[in-house]
């Protein structure tokens, strides 16, 4: 009897060793399934951190879109999102200057209803390209963008071309000379040559020569930055054409660009149509 209770006490220990083994492999399991949960889920974290931050807070395909459909209001909305953050790198500054140097000229087309809201976009537009100013390698851009911005001052300001237009002609050649590629100037050199009067300097065949310098330069390295640049700069070269006296170059021109981006829509339904009548 002794011996069998011995043999029964001797069983229940081993089960019970057994048991206790299982359940420690089990917990470790479980142990590891976790480890190994929260370091996916930190790697994933860390991976979409990098992500954002290379990526920016601009939104290119919102902002590209909304200037093919020819809504550049909707950039209003999106740049007060944008410059909402308060986490903003010299990078997200630089791309939101480009935004502004397109919307601050679309405000212009109303100036009078829009004078305030100009204003405040000049003001804040100035406080981020001293920021920018700061990191290297930028002056090309900052003296582009001062180009452009105190273009804008002068149709708005106290002083007007007398101040403003000389600083905007003397920071684009600066611009120019610290980057003779840099896309903004060299579409700012555009624009200077299609606007001005022809009796200081304007010139809408050297206009021409601006534009194609600009679109080589976008197509050798296309980014999603530049891409609404590239039909601005487009519709000012078939524009540069039609002033002077060869609308069919210029709606050849507005042609190659609707095989290219269909929807372009000021190009398709407003300006080739009036080329055409």
């Amino acid at each position: 009897m002794r011996k069998l209770l011995r043999k029964v006490s001797n069983v229940s220990c081993t089960l019970i060793n057994l048991n206790n083994k299982r359940e420690t492999q089990y917990l470790a399991s479980l142990f590891r399934y976790e480890l190994m949960k929260r370091t996916i889920i930190i790697t994933l974290i860390t991976l979409w951190c990098s992500i954002r931050a290379i990526a920016g807070v601009v939104d290119h395909d919102v902002m590209y879109k909304a200037y093919l459909d020819n809504k550049i209001a909707t950039w209003g909305i999106e740049l007060k999102k944008y410059t909402a953050s308060q986490q903003l790198s010299a990078d997200d500054k630089l791309e939101i200057s480009n935004y502004l140097y397109g919307y601050i000229a679309f405000l212009l087309i109303d100036i009078e209803n829009n004078k305030s809201e100009i204003n405040k976009w000049i003001d804040l537009w100035d406080e981020y390209l001293d920021e920018i100013e700061k990191v290297k390698g930028k002056r090309a851009d900052v003296f582009a963008y001062r180009s452009a911005n105190n273009a804008y001052k002068a149709k708005v300001r106290t002083g007007g071309v007398m101040i403003y237009g000389a600083r905007s002609l003397n920071d684009l050649n600066r611009a120019m000379n610290c980057d003779a590629n840099n896309i903004v100037a060299i579409e700012l050199k555009g624009n200077t040559k299609f606007y001005m009067p022809s009796l200081v300097g304007g010139d809408k065949k050297e206009a021409i020569e601006w534009f194609e310098k600009a679109l080589k330069i976008i197509d050798a390295n296309p980014t999603p930055l530049y891409r609404w640049n590239r039909c601005a700069i487009t519709l000012c070269m078939a524009q540069s054409y039609e002033k002077i006296g060869n609308s069919t170059k210029a709606i050849e021109i507005c042609k190659k660009e609707l095989l290219r981006e269909p929807n372009f829509t000021y190009l398709r339904d407003v300006y080739l149509p009036s080329l055409q009548k």
